[in-house]
This record gives structure tokens, sequence and C-alpha cells, in this order.
């Protein structure tokens, strides 16, 4: 199988949805070979640790005789003082180690540094499953104070992956690919892109995962540093919260809609006592509901507002459920609840 990615490019937008990730995603990757005693003990340790850290970082074990290119040069990058397998990094060569050590505990020890270092972008990533071939919808926005300029190499990476025992550890990576970001991306700033692998005949879709993760290099010679990295989610619509409770005391609440930037979103109330702002428009994004209690008979306590998004030949849906708290009575004099 071909480890060279082909990339689809999405139009540029803006989106001002985009949360900011709080923490930092650390991302561990060890090139090894199956059969090299220190790899397999390396690969131990890594499959300990990914389950120590729940969820705080992503572990990676590469063929080092199959990525000869892609990735491991981020590894050479970083000038090691020693190139004996395993060959390990953390932070696209922020840090690194090489050959015989304690590798719980420095391997531990890397993961931690880079936790401790806030993010520099924010990463949302949504994929699905076109024929063979994995299609990734990716939003990028710089939270730095700085751009993340082309002349530093800024580029988008997706790494694929098995969440399965293979070659020496349980997340052996088998295709990586690479895209610049098509400008300079300015801080508070969004772009979105469309990456698509070539066809992947013959793989457990079951068992793969996908990794974005976005890095420069700060210096024109020396290591690259990766500002932020995350999970690829299966494409879907989803809403922040599916439930709220709502009164004349708090009429209005808002609601995140979460899914690939490629949507366009449309809402729909089974009450006329819930109104919706924006009722359409492209996701991500923030909506409000606005409780009307001059519409709402005394008999009706609840109600729910539907979403439906198409883009790109998917369809999702999805609902909020909303309970309605006691109506009052309006007068000069302190309210009281309806019976």
């Amino acid at each position: 199988m071909g480890h060279r990615l082909k990339w689809v490019l999405a139009p540029l937008l803006l989106s001002a949805a985009l949360g900011a990730a709080e923490d930092r995603l650390a991302v561990l990757e060890l090139f090894g070979r199956p059969g090299c005693g220190n790899c397999e003990a390396a690969g131990r340790a890594m499959t300990a640790l990914q389950s120590e850290m729940g969820g705080r970082a992503i572990l990676l074990g590469y063929d080092v005789d199959s990525f000869r290119v892609g990735r491991l040069d981020r590894f050479l990058a970083s000038e090691p003082t020693a190139e004996y397998l395993p060959l390990v990094m953390v932070g696209s060569g922020y840090r690194t180690s090489s050959g015989a050590v304690d590798y719980e505990a420095v391997y531990r020890s890397m993961i931690n540094e880079e936790l401790a270092r806030p993010p520099r972008a924010a990463v949302f990533a949504y994929w699905r499953r076109v024929g063979d071939a994995m299609r990734t919808y990716v939003e990028v926005r710089n939270l730095g104070a700085t751009d993340l300029e082309l002349d530093r190499e800024a580029a988008i990476w997706l790494i694929i992956y098995e969440n399965t025992s293979i070659g020496v550890s349980s997340t052996w990576v088998i295709a990586t690919g690479k895209r610049y970001l098509p400008y300079d991306l300015a801080p508070g700033e969004t772009a979105t892109m469309i990456m698509e692998t070539p066809p992947m005949p013959g793989i457990d879709w079951n068992q793969m995962i996908g990794l974005v993760l976005v890095e420069d290099r700060p210096d024109p010679v020396g290591a690259y540093d990766m500002a932020q990295a995350a999970e690829v989610l299966p494409a879907d619509l989803s809403t922040e919260p599916d439930h709220l409770v709502m009164s004349p005391y708090r009429p209005t609440a808002e609601v995140v809609l979460k899914g690939p930037h490629v949507l366009s979103w449309s809402a729909a109330s089974d009450v006329p006592w819930i109104e919706v702002t924006p009722s359409s428009g492209t996701v991500p994004t923030t909506v409000t509901l606005t409780l009307r209690p001059e519409l709402r008979p005394p008999s009706e306590t609840e109600g729910s507002v539907s979403f439906t998004a198409t883009g790109d030949g998917m369809s999702f849906s999805t609902t909020v459920r909303v309970a309605a708290g006691a109506q009052v009575r309006r007068s000069g004099r302190r309210v009281r609840p309806v019976r």
C-alpha cells in the first residue's frame, strides 16, 4: 500500500463559532522495526502510557523502513545526538529520544512536558468513508499572538492509524500526508480544508482512526513545532447542550451546533412558543433559543427544536429538548406561578 495521500482543497471560510481549545493534545511518535527488541519494549511502554494518559496524549508507532519520508524527517530536523532505534519525538520534534532508555519514565516525561505547553491553534476535524477512501473535513484557528506563516512551513498533517496491536504498538500508522496552509493565518483567523486519501482497500474500517495536527518551523533550520492536534471524529451533527430548562426568568439560551464545516443547517420548532435565531446557516455556529411565554398554553411544558443539516453528500438531524418552567401573571405586584 502506498503511503502518499492526495488532497482536495476546499474554499477557505471564516468561522467565529470555533471554540478555543483549552488543553494541548500531546502526540508521541515512535519509529521502530518489528523484530527489534528495543522497539518492542518501547512499544509495550507506549501501550501502557496510552492508557495512563486517559485521552490527553496519542502515542503512534511507525515502521521506520516504510516511513523514510513523512514524519521521520521531523525527528531528523531536530538534530538528534544519536539515531539508534527506537527514534521517538513529541511535538513534531520539540523533544526527542533515541535508543534504549527507561522507556516509560522518559516517554512520560516527554509527554508531560508537551502537555504543559499552551496550544497555538485550535483544530477540529471530522471524517467519513467515501468508497475505500477517507475524506476529512478540517478547521484550524490560530490561537497564537503571531501569524502561522508559510515562510515557516506552517502545514496541516493527516495521520491515519489502526487501533490494533500490530507492528510494535497498538496504534500503528498506515499513511500520512501533508498540506501547507493556503496563506499566512493571522491570529484569530480560521481556515478550512477537505483532505482525502487514495483508496485503501482491505483495511478494517472499524479500527481506522485519523489524527490531524498543525505545525510550523520557528527557525529556517532546526526543529519543527506542533501547534496543536486533534483526533478526527466521525462526521455527524451534534448540539451542546441537547436539553434545556427555560422559564420567563431565563427566557433565552444558547445552543452550539458542531459538525463538518461543509454542512448547511435549518431549524424548526414543534411549538410556537420557542423561537430560534438564526433559523438557518452553516456549521459550526451558535444559535439562540427564546421562550415566548405569551404564546404558550398553560398545559404545555415541553417542546423541541429539530436541526437538519446537509452538505457534500451527507445528511444529519438532531433535536434539542426544551422543558418550560411555570408561567407567571404580569402585574405591578410580585409575580407568582400559575397553577
